[in-house]
């Protein structure tokens, strides 16, 4: 389906009504900053003095748990970073075959200083696991371990007294570290070669830059060889380097600037914040935002991780895809985390179906999928729920390109409607698609409360409220198919030079 059969004014009908949507919604969400501080219970941080007018002092929302721990988790391990640059870049240089043992030795340093010895004990245990697991070469017995790694790790999670032995910082750090650890275990365990040794699976496996906050590199991208002619020169290479973290860092300091403003992340822990807002509708662009910062710290977590990753000549997944150019849901998979996209992918759903398999191995393959996604995010309900509806607005999709792709459909729809109203009709479809896939992202990102809130709100409230929420999600739509229809042809137009 393409959007380059609609005429001028029309597209611009529809950037000027999603544009207008953002910033009204975002308008509203500031306004509501003083109602927060008055309502809330919750304790808010001293802003930055440079934003203070007077004796006043602005506050920014901290409400953001893991946004507070990556703060707190660079501020103790910024210096292993610049020693892994350094390191990598001088063993790069001079001694190629030592990179590995640099890897290795750079995150041996930052985790023996700072972890207590259960943390150590645990990630070196499920280390070691997958390599001893690797070398049977059994797919069963990689999935078994997996399976108890989980179930450790959950109990890990639940124990009262761990946490008192480590401190609340290193428990959520060790948590997901392990967590990212049991992919990585499996990524090479599924697909480890002859000739890798030890110092090699543990370069892959503690490599610091993406240990703890992502994203996920798959063993086959990290040993891949960089293409011929591809190499960059040390200063392109280093320069290149800097600027991506600087972008980093820019996008870094707006999102703490914006905070200070926007209270968006304690809304999707106060349901009442968002129900103060003057109208169902303009409460919609609550869920959005919610979604717009997610995505940004991500932007910031895995944009860090990947500088590093390019730097070092891992050929690193791509940064994720801003949610605004995301329409229909299995992009969303395909592009915000392509490195969990491509285990997922390549590990469980292509394992048990193929192209040729029938409909129900292919519905089965993506119900595993869901299932492994539930359980590695943690047993909670809001994961469940958000799971599920992934699950079915998959399905749902696949059930609407097979329909759009029928010949007797597309003779039928244009016929009926010419080419351009046919590009609607689909787009109108699809948008019934769209809604309860974006809605389905609160649930993961907000919790359970503010998801059914926001759900109720946008099927519950009346005729006129939907049929508002339709045009502007099929604006939305629309405006993305036409990015993406450029962003194509551009990509066509440079392979064709």
């Amino acid at each position: 389906m393409t959007a380059g059969g609609l005429n001028r004014f029309e597209k611009v009908v529809y950037f000027v009504v999603y544009i207008a949507y953002i910033v009204i919604g975002l308008y509203k969400i500031y306004a509501l900053r003083d109602r927060v501080l008055s309502t809330s219970q919750f304790q808010f941080a001293e802003g930055w003095r440079l934003l203070q007018r007077g004796n006043e002092v602005r506050l920014r929302d901290n409400s953001n748990d893991e946004l507070e721990n990556f703060g707190d988790f660079l501020a103790t391990f910024w210096p292993y970073y610049l020693l892994h640059a350094l390191l990598s870049g001088v063993l790069r240089w001079k001694w190629p075959h030592l990179l590995h043992h640099g890897y290795v030795a750079v995150s041996a340093l930052a985790l023996l200083l700072n972890l207590h010895w259960t943390s150590l004990a645990m990630l070196s245990a499920l280390i070691v696991s997958y390599y001893l697991s690797a070398q049977r070469r059994s797919k069963r017995l990689t999935w078994l371990l997996s399976g108890l790694w989980v179930v450790a790790i959950n109990i890990a999670k639940n124990s009262q007294w761990w946490l008192n032995q480590v401190g609340y910082a290193e428990y959520v750090m060790l948590i997901v570290t392990l967590s990212w650890s049991v992919l990585r275990g499996c990524s090479y365990s599924l697909k480890k070669v002859d000739n890798a040794g030890f110092v090699e699976y543990l370069g892959y496996a503690t490599y610091f830059p993406c240990l703890t906050h992502g994203p996920f590199i798959s063993y086959e991208r990290f040993v891949q060889q960089p293409i011929e002619g591809e190499c960059e020169s040390s200063k392109d290479s280093w320069k290149r380097f800097l600027l991506a973290l600087l972008r980093v860092g820019f996008w870094w300091l707006m999102m703490h600037w914006a905070l200070h403003f926007f209270y968006i992340h304690y809304m999707g822990r106060d349901v009442r914040v968002v129900a103060m807002m003057d109208s169902v509708f303009w409460q919609h662009s609550a869920g959005y935002f919610m979604g717009q910062f997610f995505f940004m710290y991500y932007v910031v977590t895995y944009g860090l991780g990947i500088a590093f990753a390019k730097q070092d000549g891992i050929a690193a997944p791509r940064r994720p895809r801003c949610i605004g150019r995301i329409h229909f849901y299995s992009d969303m998979w395909k592009y915000f985390d392509e490195g969990l996209y491509e285990f997922l992918f390549k590990h469980i759903y292509a394992e048990l179906c193929g192209k040729q398999s029938s409909v129900m191995a292919k519905v089965c393959a993506t119900a595993f999928t869901f299932a492994f996604v539930f359980i590695w995010h943690g047993l909670h309900t809001d994961v469940l729920i958000w799971s599920v509806l992934n699950f079915l607005c998959l399905g749902a999709e696949k059930i609407y390109r097979a329909l759009v792709s029928l010949p007797a459909y597309q003779q039928w729809s244009l016929q009926l409607f010419g080419s351009a109203g046919a590009q609607r009709f689909q787009a109108l479809l699809a948008t019934q698609l769209f809604i309860p896939a974006a809605f389905s992202n609160v649930y993961f990102i907000g919790g359970k409360e503010i998801g059914d809130f926001l759900m109720r709100g946008a099927y519950l409230s009346g005729v006129g409220n939907y049929l508002a929420l339709c045009f502007c999600s099929y604006c939305f739509f629309q405006c993305s198919e036409l990015l993406l229809s450029r962003t194509t042809n551009h990509k066509d137009k440079i392979k064709s030079t």
